[in-house]
């Protein structure tokens, strides 16, 4: 069954979810603003190698200068960038024409300006001076002089060169370290923040009421703890890292483009719209596919964790080829869900793409034009392609972190609804030091669903060390006592006494600390026998041999390979039932309570090993308060009460003979077991 949780979608940006996970980072929060600042730093840096780029194009490689006709005030404001060769006629270097307005230009040619000192020392003569330090050559005789000529009389652009390209080499060294460093931090980062959040949610988890665990199935509870949370880490590791240098790159180029060239920038510009309209669409497609690929994936688990736990019945029955046409279904509706995802980000991306060539192309048109008509020069319009590309960086990114930020926040939405369930209470008032045993239920009404009683005026005072049986068809109420009593849940009506205290007064540890509780399944974890009678307390490890040989387990732990600490695997699946039942028996007795619950203890076991635990039963209750559940009332008789349980009413109550000889609900109970010896 597919929950209407596994179909939410939250917002792409949720600040509530935001804002609790940074309050995960505690004091590592210095280095999400470390990683910012070296945004702005790598920001800078990708602004500037196009920068560099152009500079060496246009003050170097390609130094070119425009014959123009100027006004007295045009000479006198531009008096520093221009070389006057004649009346009202000056050589302008083509990247001031930009500053310009409006410009006459003399003739069409480009001009190189050689150093006059150098021209001299290589004898070169024949052209117009341009101020007192230049002479005016047309670009294309500079193919006519040799190499090694050539080469002397540009030197100063090659050094030009040369520095440029050593800033160049700098900032891009500058910008790796940057760039790992943030990526670095923002991972460090994020992993400390994961780990404190998977503790919190564990930590969470147990200490959340029993009736929690009844309408939440263990599955979704593990995913809350492992995928959710990497959902999470990933959103740290590549979101917030792409974020972090996205954001300042977009935000630096809308800045700056208009400061640098408003012309060209104008022509990036006007692409935003269609590349808004475009995103809009994807967004809201690509939610939609991402909710059904969801879903099916779930049906895909849920059909999975079903068979495979009754993989028994399944070959059985001969099921395996029915059941895998019904898996070939689901996952052939996930294949067709994951598919029209593709195909969105196959069209989206490509798209991207497509307006980012046409963009380029839109600038080299444009700029081909002002290049002829003098604003633009070869080097600016050099810049602006890369700049182009850089503009389209975020944009792409968005398209492959579209899902990690969808999934991220749908993630922590429910990470955080986990985490907002309300947490047992342990603290209690009442002072106890050590509980004796003596239990009281007095005008007990209890009910797991609002009114349906499953507990029906229970009135039940046992002794210290008393043993008291409590029988009953199935659904009686019988384990709901139990239940009670540990305060698994919490009783609607009337009070649970312990030692004359109410439960609900005395701290559930304390109040739990005394119980002993031995179930008709045991749940032995994964590790060694000896860990799973002492639970990773301080118990001696004397202390859990004493236990192991009370309960009558010692005799096969120790013909064990390894003994105390033989493996025990998952849920205890490589010893036998009895031999996980004598291990529940010595945990009880290593922890020592006051109180004991058997709880079916001895109904699947065989009869040789119902013999050994009955044995160890008998060692186990001297001088303790015992509460025995049993469908087997063979194994009750010697119980000092036995109480009779009907519809979550007490029917009967006395000992085994008082009982047999009224003839009434537990007379017929024992009747039905065994008919033959009555």
């Amino acid at each position: 069954m597919i929950t209407v949780e596994e179909e939410k979608l939250g917002k792409i940006y949720d600040s509530r979810i935001i804002k609790r996970l940074m309050s995960y980072l505690e004091r590592d929060w210095w280095m999400l603003v470390v990683a910012g600042s070296l945004g702005i730093v790598l920001m800078a840096g990708q602004i500037a190698l196009p920068v560099i780029t152009q500079r060496a194009i246009d003050r170097h490689i390609r130094a070119s200068a425009r014959l123009l006709y100027l006004s007295p005030q045009q000479a006198e404001k531009h008096a520093k960038f221009v070389y006057p060769i004649e009346d009202s006629l000056y050589a302008v270097p083509q990247e001031r024409l930009s500053k310009i307005e409006p410009r006459n230009f003399a003739d069409s040619l480009n001009y190189y300006l050689m150093d006059r000192k150098k021209a001299a020392q290589k004898g070169i003569e024949g052209y117009r001076p341009a101020g007192k330090e230049k002479l005016l050559v047309p670009y294309e005789d500079l193919s006519k002089f040799e190499s090694k000529v050539l080469t002397f009389l540009r030197s100063d652009d090659w050094q030009g060169v040369i520095r440029l390209g050593i800033f160049f080499i700098v900032i891009v060294f500058i910008r790796l370290i940057a760039s790992f460093a943030q990526i670095f931090l923002t991972t460090v980062a994020g992993q400390r923040s994961m780990h404190r959040l998977r503790t919190g949610i564990f930590g969470h988890l147990q200490r959340l009421p029993v009736r929690f665990f009844d309408r939440n199935p263990v599955g979704r509870l593990v995913t809350r703890a492992t995928n959710d949370v990497e959902a999470l880490s990933e959103f740290f590791s590549e979101v917030i890292t792409s974020f972090f240098y996205d954001a300042f790159l977009l935000l630096g180029l809308v800045i700056y483009l208009p400061i640098y060239n408003w012309r060209l920038a104008l022509v990036i510009f006007t692409i935003l719209p269609p590349m808004l309209a475009a995103t809009i669409i994807f967004r809201r497609t690509i939610r939609d596919a991402f909710r059904k690929v969801r879903v099916r994936l779930a049906r895909i688990n849920a059909f999975l964790a079903e068979n495979l736990s009754g993989i028994k019945v399944v070959q059985m029955f001969h099921q395996e080829r029915k059941r895998l046409g019904q898996f070939t279904d689901i996952n052939e509706s996930h294949f067709r869900a994951r598919f029209s995802q593709m195909m969105i980000f196959a069209v989206f991306r490509p798209l991207v793409d497509l307006l980012a060539v046409v963009v380029i192309a839109a600038i080299i048109w444009f700029g081909a034009g002002w290049i002829l008509a003098g604003p633009v020069t070869i080097g600016l319009l050099t810049a602006f392609i890369s700049f182009a590309e850089r503009f389209f960086e975020p944009i792409r990114d968005l398209t492959e972190k579209f899902n990690l930020m969808q999934q991220a926040m749908a993630s922590g939405e429910r990470v955080f609804m986990l985490l907002d369930e309300k947490q047992e209470t342990y603290k209690g008032e009442a002072k106890i030091s050590r509980i004796r045993g003596e239990i009281e239920f007095r005008d007990v009404w209890f009910a797991y669903n609002d009114e349906d009683w499953v507990l029906k005026d229970i009135n039940v005072k046992i002794k210290p060390g008393e043993r008291v049986a409590f029988v009953g068809a199935t659904g009686a109420g019988k384990t709901s006592v139990i239940n009670t009593l540990c305060r698994f849940y919490e009783i609607q009506k009337g009070k649970i006494l312990v030692d004359g205290a109410d439960i609900k007064d005395i701290d559930k540890q304390k109040l739990r600390s005394g119980i002993g509780i031995v179930m008709q399944d045991v749940f032995l974890f994964i590790g060694d026998i000896k860990t799973n009678i002492r639970l990773r307390s301080e118990i001696p490890q004397q202390k859990v041999k004493e236990a192991a040989r009370v309960a009558n387990a010692a005799g096969f732990i120790e013909k064990l390979p390894r003994g105390y600490d033989a493996e025990v695997a998952e849920r205890g699946v490589n010893l036998s039932v009895g031999e996980r039942q004598l291990i529940a028996f010595a945990r009880a007795i290593a922890f020592d309570p006051a109180i004991l619950v058997l709880d079916e203890a001895t109904s699947s076991v065989d009869t040789k090993t119902e013999a050994i635990i009955q044995d160890a039963i008998h060692k186990l209750l001297e001088g303790r308060t015992a509460l025995i559940i049993a469908h087997r009332l063979s194994t009750v008789r010697d119980a000092d009460r036995i109480v009779v349980l009907d519809h979550g009413r007490i029917v009967e109550e006395g000992t085994h003979d008082e009982l047999m000889a009224r003839k009434g609900t537990y007379y017929n109970l024992y009747k039905l077991q065994f008919e033959h010896s009555i």
